[in-house]
């Protein structure tokens, strides 16, 4: 998320995301055991709106496919504002 805000910062408006972080290098291992995984596009939706970056997409909506992927997989991932929640003004 770091990488994406410097990006941000200096311009970039492209970037690959997955809803809560699924997806992967098969090579690369976390505390999990299992593949890294990709940047959120739910926190990172969300990063963008907090910066006043209008994305088109509903933060309500990717946080209930992140908890639904997070069900179907069934395991804890990675999203950070599906387990945190949105704040209040995130909701206007």
């Amino acid at each position: 998320m770091a990488n994406a805000l410097a990006a941000l910062q200096h311009g970039v408006d492209l970037f690959d995301a997955s809803i809560a972080g699924l997806g992967g290098c098969p090579f690369c291992a976390n505390a999990h055991g299992t593949a890294s995984g990709n940047i959120c596009t739910e926190d990172l939706a969300f990063l963008c709106e907090e910066m006043g970056i209008a994305t088109g997409l509903d933060p309500e909506k990717l946080v209930e496919a992140a908890r639904l992927a997070e069900r179907i997989i069934g395991r804890r991932l990675e999203g950070r504002l599906m387990h945190a929640g949105l704040p209040r003004h995130a909701h206007a």
